[in-house]
């Protein structure tokens, strides 16, 4: 087993080479021929040089070409690296499939032994073929991989499948189905990358595959899982396994396959210690006339961050009644029917006013002895970071849920109208709303919003607070001068302008 180093050590290697630079040259002063430092470190050291050079990457690709890479520096290096049995224990699997990837892949499960694995697998064609028919990674393509994989499950960390098409999902849960036991098992990303399934009334394709898979085991494999990203992707709910989460993800159903409300309600309680849930799209399915939960009922107390994604508000505000996140800290709202469902436009106006008056009123009945926080579903006045994107609303609406939220430290506002940009715009600015605020960005920001923003700083409105941060993200292309001239006259107050 290699010997533990913190990452201290490894960050203070140059001194130490220095070092022992110098104990060689008091050693050995009758040496005349020089001798690379590097090759008087210990093994021990060198193996948690290369483990964490590897390790301190966010991208998989790196990870496994930098293992590569020192493994054919020298013969020294070669064999400290084949030794080092954690270099290798990223498996990364990409279309098109080739012999080689597999080779690797053969020579990455024997190198690192009986080490967690993190499975990255990314099939997307770079076309964006959504096609099941003509998709050239299909199950069987999926099936192949699988054989080569499940032999080792028990030793799996983290699995992260991206997928155009349904056939190789459906043949990973398939053969995953058959596992009892994967007990390193911590983090699950499983993704359909096709977000119109979640459009209103689109049915799941093809509906060959519809019926659900008691993954793993009907979910009796897991005994560490803590965190699952479902993207387009459907399981027996009833039978999930799904409890214990730290973060849970659910996005992009269509709504045949959506749990139930009961199968919902079920996962989420199983989750107490939960502390961020992302819901983009429908979560479970609400049927008016069945019997509903009493409001509330769905209480998280250490959940701290909620993104929550819509396409109808009648559903988004019956799904917020479930909820009581007594120590939300992060919020974000983003209405998906421009992109998802363009033909169903939203008027996020009703959601705003429903957040804002359930804040109200728990904090008007509160007291020293029941904070608002305490009582409130969604403790706005808690909030240190708001995020809104593409919401078009009444005015009005969103100024009252703004001066809801006193202690915001950071907020970003997406794809924001004209109209709502000078309805607080100049507040923000001038620090009259959101008093806290120390970060503002305004992202994928047209030109009518430049505008706006430029036009409430000539009326007089400046930044009340010197330490606060404004800045832009403009979504133009090919911008007239008057734009350009906008963006300069922004960039002139100190505002951070990026196109």
């Amino acid at each position: 087993m290699m010997t533990s180093f913190t990452s201290t050590t490894v960050s203070d290697c140059s001194e130490s080479f220095l070092n022992v630079h110098k104990l060689n040259a008091s050693r050995y002063p009758y040496k005349t021929t020089s001798t690379s430092t590097i090759r008087a470190i210990p093994d021990e050291l060198l193996s948690a040089i290369f483990h964490f050079a590897t390790h301190d990457l966010h991208d998989c690709y790196d990870a496994i070409f930098h293992a590569i890479t020192i493994s054919h520096v020298c013969q020294h290096w070669r064999n400290v690296s084949l030794a080092t049995t954690s270099l290798w224990t990223v498996i990364v699997l990409t279309f098109p499939t080739h012999r080689n990837q597999f080779f690797r892949t053969i020579s990455c499960l024997t190198r690192s032994r009986s080490r967690p694995l993190h499975l990255y697998m990314d099939f997307r064609d770079p076309a964006w073929n959504w096609d099941e028919a003509s998709h050239l990674f299909n199950w069987k393509n999926m099936e192949n991989v699988m054989r080569l994989l499940l032999p080792h499950a028990h030793r799996w960390r983290k699995i992260e499948l991206l997928t155009d098409t349904w056939a190789p999902i459906f043949t990973f849960l398939s053969y995953a189905s058959r596992i009892k036991s994967a007990p390193m098992l911590h983090d699950i990303v499983l993704s359909r990358c096709n977000a119109f399934f979640a459009a209103k009334g689109e049915l799941f394709r093809p509906s060959a595959m519809r019926s659900p898979i008691a993954w793993f085991g009907g979910g009796s494999a897991f005994h560490s899982l803590r965190r699952v990203s479902l993207a387009g992707v459907h399981v027996d709910w009833a039978s999930s396994g799904l409890s214990g989460l730290f973060e849970l993800e659910l996005k992009y159903h269509a709504s045949e396959v959506m749990p139930t409300l009961q199968e919902f309600c079920s996962i989420i309680s199983a989750c107490p210690k939960l502390e961020r849930l992302s819901i983009l799209g429908w979560g479970p399915q609400i049927d008016t006339d069945a019997v509903v939960p009493k409001q509330r009922s769905l209480r998280l107390a250490h959940l701290h961050d909620f993104a929550f994604g819509f396409i109808d508000v009648d559903y988004a505000i019956d799904l917020l009644s479930l909820f009581h996140f007594p120590a939300l800290k992060a919020l974000s709202l983003e209405d998906l029917s421009p992109s998802v469902d363009p033909s169903h436009p939203c008027d996020s106006s009703r959601l705003l006013d429903y957040l804002t008056v359930a804040h109200q009123g728990c904090c008007a009945s509160s007291s020293q002895t029941s904070p608002c926080t305490t009582c409130c579903p969604y403790p706005l006045s808690s909030l240190s970071s708001l995020e809104l994107r593409g919401l078009t609303s009444r005015e009005a609406s969103l100024c009252r849920f703004l001066q809801e939220t006193p202690a915001l430290d950071d907020l970003v506002l997406s794809s924001l109208d004209k109209s709502n940009a000078q309805a607080i715009a100049p507040g923000l600015i001038s620090s009259l709303l959101c008093p806290s605020l120390h970060d503002l960005t305004f992202k994928d920001a047209n030109s009518s919003t430049i505008a706006a923003l430029s036009a409430c700083l000539q009326v007089g409105t400046r930044m009340n607070s010197p330490s606060m941060r404004v800045a832009v993200v403009a979504d133009i292309t090919d911008g007239d001068d008057a734009t350009h001239q906008l963006i300069h006259a922004l960039r002139s107050t100190g505002i951070e302008v990026t196109v």
